[in-house]
């Protein structure tokens, strides 16, 4: 095992909520499974004696209070994955900011304080929506999980540092962002922080990028959502290219999970890179 303690965290959001074309206003439609699935992931981190970060989207913190109080009663921190799981840059400066408040007010009233790091949804800030760090600058966040250095069609901006480091926002004021994982190949960053890729890659892909980045003496960042460890969910028309990746080996994940867990110690990312919370 890596001497290296690393930082795991999930995204809180139920299986359905996934992808943008299905709209806040018809979640109600649709069969839960957040709970159960959670419950999973609480189970596996218990019993590697793991704690994270779990970025909550508002909506399930203002539906499944008591999910929210029990990750937090196991010692997970609790931060914000927005309210709506919309795409930053879909969103104006004035929706961002209320969703960010709604969001923070469910969890606050939950646990007691307030989440002091964001992720946003599908890593959606990027060159078109950097405005959303002085949002999260007003509304007392201390860190963001949200820029992912890699090429992808939804998300990146590759040119952004692989490690922690501090973005100035466009007023000046200063953010820390902590970056989810990539592994470095032939001058190109690989995405291997987990998400679709911790079932697309071979576990020893996973492996040896963590191993890369603790060698190096940096921590890592992993991220998965509780749909990935529930090959049962339905099976519902979306878009061909997240189909592809949203349903994609999901009976492998928890196996997975035992095997990261055993290769490498983690904790959450306050603990892990002394953020106060």
């Amino acid at each position: 095992m890596s001497d290296t303690l690393n930082a795991f965290s999930i995204d809180l959001e139920d299986w359905f909520q996934v992808f943008e074309e299905n709209d806040v206003s018809a979640w109600d439609s649709f069969e839960s499974r957040i709970e159960n699935n959670s419950l999973k992931l609480i189970d596996i981190m218990d019993k590697h004696k793991v704690k994270a970060t779990i970025f909550a989207l508002g909506y399930i913190a203002e539906k499944y209070p008591g999910l929210i109080k029990l990750f937090y009663e196991r010692g997970h921190e609790i931060g914000s994955h927005g309210y709506s799981h919309t795409q930053i840059f879909r969103l104006t400066p004035e929706k961002f900011d209320t969703e960010l408040k709604r969001t923070n007010d469910a969890i606050g009233s939950i646990i007691g304080k307030q989440p002091i790091g964001f992720r946003a949804p599908i890593f959606s800030i990027v060159d078109k929506s950097f405005w959303a760090f002085d949002v999260l600058l007003d509304n007392g966040f201390k860190y963001d999980s949200s820029v992912y250095p890699v090429l992808n069609y939804r998300y990146g901006m590759v040119r952004s540092a692989r490690f922690k480091h501090i973005i100035t926002a466009e007023s000046g004021r200063q953010i820390v962002e902590i970056p989810v994982t990539t592994g470095r190949l032939f001058g190109v960053n690989l995405p291997v922080a987990g998400g679709a890729y911790f079932r697309f890659w071979p576990y020893r892909v996973i492996k040896w990028g963590f191993n890369q980045v603790n060698k190096s003496g940096y921590p890592g960042v992993f991220y998965m959502h509780p749909w990935e460890v529930d090959p049962d969910q339905p099976d519902i028309e979306m878009p061909r290219r997240i189909h592809l990746t949203h349903y994609h080996r999901l009976e492998s994940t928890l196996g997975n999970l035992e095997r990261l867990f055993t290769d490498f110690k983690f904790s959450s990312m306050a603990d892990v890179f002394g953020m106060e919370y």
